[in-house]
């Protein structure tokens, strides 16, 4: 088996620890240490160091050269060249795979030298993979990205599908069989199917061959572990999903974030309770009826995380599914953009995943539709609650969908909430002087005192105090103060952004 050699080149001091990072990583990744082995000029004899003949000669005898770029030149010889630059050039010649990493963007501070440099790497017809980091963690993500990606265009990761591949550091003691039962009631309720006789092993083994025997041994597939596994991250982390609640319509504060571990389904019940407690649910009083109003039809929302689950590239392992939540917009994106053939302006009625295993799964308890539904099913939702229709986009090497809400306009939904979210309040047995003062307090943000209740509605006390405890007990109702400044206001009118 082919081990590539990576020389990695990059000013010694400024760039130090960016360096070492590169080379922990790629000895420390089961993945990359099996097919890539890292070099610095520091890994040289010391008695071999001063001689930069060495050193190229290590360049020419590799396969990759990566090359860091920060503010610095380095040092530089009788050609007037630094070692970086002679790494480069010597790449060149031999034709060798060039990965390029920019420390920061562009800064005036940089070297003129070095700036050139970068110019002659971003021309188009160049052809070098280049991509800018922040910080060390960021770059990490970068470099091994790049690297599977090389893996995958040699066809070296092609020759299996992902999910279909087995688990090797699981075994079949990884799989909770609690799950799979909890699976089979889902599914038998959803489709309205007998829930099979046969034993779980059995059913994994021989009806969805998500688990393989293999030398006689039964070992799980990444599917099984995905869905089966208490804790799946422990074997791929790159199947945790981050959610974020940012104050504003940018990337720069958190009001909330989480990352979410533990099977997909148990993941999708977190994400919707993070999604509910951090977005808007108004109310209303529309023809003796409290409507409440949701800012997004979270269904739409679950069908593109559903799909984000199911089609996203999973050998990106430093990457993972990202759920934000703005002011004005929710996005969900995932690593890997379409697959060759696939149109971002035409996706409705298109089928193609990655992942076969993991959206059969996903097709046995409905929670996704065959033969491509997924983006008709997020327009309908959008479009039926009163919204935009989402926005797919490509992100570099990700895929996006962007949700945009009502912003203050959240009340205007109230014709499209099905009837599910309308609540009869003459049933609940609120006569109409309560219906019309629980209708000032949600919709106009009336605040009654006792006085003003009694004076609008011209009533006793005593008939005061029975309307409002039952308004009180149905929980539509708060009240603040005490003695003669007690007050009495909506509960939740609107579930507020903080």
């Amino acid at each position: 088996m082919k081990k590539y050699k990576i020389f990695v080149s990059g000013v010694q001091k400024e760039l130090k620890e960016e360096r070492f990072a590169v080379k922990e990583l790629v000895a420390q990744n089961a993945l990359l240490e099996k097919y890539f082995t890292a070099f610095l000029f520091e890994d040289l004899p010391a008695k071999s160091k001063p001689s930069e003949k060495v050193y190229l000669k290590k360049v020419s005898e590799s396969d990759i050269l990566l090359l860091l770029l920060g503010k610095k030149y380095g040092q530089t010889g009788t050609d007037g060249l630094s070692a970086i630059e002679r790494e480069f050039r010597k790449a060149v010649e031999k034709h060798l795979k060039i990965l390029v990493f920019l420390s920061g963007r562009n800064d005036s501070t940089r070297d003129r030298r070095v700036s050139n440099l970068i110019r002659e790497i971003r021309r188009p017809s160049s052809g070098y993979v280049y991509k800018e980091f922040n910080n060390t963690s960021d770059l990490k993500e970068y470099v091994f990205n790049s690297l599977v990606e090389l893996l995958d265009d040699e066809g070296i990761l092609a020759k299996f599908p992902f999910d279909f591949t087995i688990c090797e550091e699981a075994t079949y003691r990884n799989i909770n069989e609690k799950l799979v039962e909890e699976f089979l009631t889902h599914r038998a309720i959803k489709r309205k199917v007998e829930i099979p006789k046969t034993p779980i092993r059995d059913f994994l083994v021989k009806t969805i061959k998500a688990v393989l025997e293999v030398d006689g041994v039964l070992k799980p597939t990444k599917t099984a572990i995905l869905f089966f596994c208490d804790y799946p991250q422990e074997f791929m982390s790159q199947s945790s999903i981050k959610v974020a609640r940012y104050r504003g319509n940018t990337r720069i504060e958190f009001i909330d974030s989480q990352e979410l571990y533990g099977p997909f389904y148990e993941i999708l019940d977190d994400i919707e309770r993070f999604f509910k407690r951090n977005t808007r649910l108004a109310s209303k009083i529309v023809d003796f009826k409290r409507v409440d109003i949701p800012e997004y039809p979270f269904e739409a929302i679950r069908e593109a995380i559903v799909n984000a689950m199911a089609h996203r590239d999973y050998l990106r392992i430093g990457s993972n599914i990202q759920v934000d939540i703005f002011d004005d917009r929710v996005e969900v994106t995932s690593p890997g953009g379409l697959l060759p053939g696939l149109d971002i302006t035409n996706l409705e009625g298109v089928h193609e995943t990655r992942n076969k295993k993991i959206c059969w799964i996903f097709h046995e308890t409905k929670d996704m539709e065959r033969y491509g539904t997924g983006v008709t099913k997020m327009k309908n939702g959008m479009e039926e609650h009163g919204l935009k229709l989402p926005i797919f986009s490509q992100p570099g090497d990700f895929f996006r969908v962007s949700f945009y809400g009502p912003g203050e306009r959240i009340l205007d939904l109230v014709s499209n909430i099905p009837e599910e979210r309308q609540m009869d309040l003459k049933e609940l047995g609120l006569n109409e002087r309560q219906i019309e003062a629980l209708r000032l307090m949600v919709n106009e943000d009336k605040v009654f005192t006792n006085r003003k209740y009694r004076n609008l509605f011209n009533v006793s006390n005593q008939t005061f105090v029975r309307d409002m405890r039952l308004l009180s007990r149905l929980e539509f109702v708060i009240f603040e103060g005490k003695g003669r400044a007690l007050q009495y206001k909506a509960k939740d009118n609107v579930t507020k952004k903080v």
